[in-house]
């Protein structure tokens, strides 16, 4: 006969050899209390609250009505400092905003004012 046949048990068995790859992505998050001004290129803009921060991204709180998941934004924490981000998701004033660029541990702890 031809070709031998590969099962999809050896196939799954062959997957789980392999190691597992690290959640990179699992952080520390920190508490914050800092308040930003969220801003979007069309013009809109309103205070918030980050209420939680990693260096990947951080939660917010806003009265922003115009906050909707896929849209970028720029948090202004300072004359001097903003984050570029985009909004992963929104809802009911509040909101999750991943970083363009991570921020390093210690920009983190800054926000979250440790």
């Amino acid at each position: 006969m031809g070709k031998p046949v590969v099962s999809a048990k050896a196939k799954i068995e062959q997957l789980g050899a392999q190691a597992a790859r690290p959640n990179t992505r699992r952080t520390t998050r920190r508490i914050a209390g800092t308040v930003a001004t969220v801003r979007t290129a069309g013009g809109a803009r309103s205070r918030a609250r980050i209420r939680d921060v990693s260096v990947f991204g951080c939660s917010i709180v806003t009265e922003a009505d115009w906050l909707r998941t896929g849209i970028f934004v720029t948090l202004q924490l300072s004359a001097e400092w903003s984050i570029q981000a985009i909004v992963r998701w929104a809802r009911d004033g509040t909101g999750g905003v991943e970083f363009l660029r991570a921020i390093s541990e210690a920009d983190a702890r800054s926000i979250a004012g440790d």
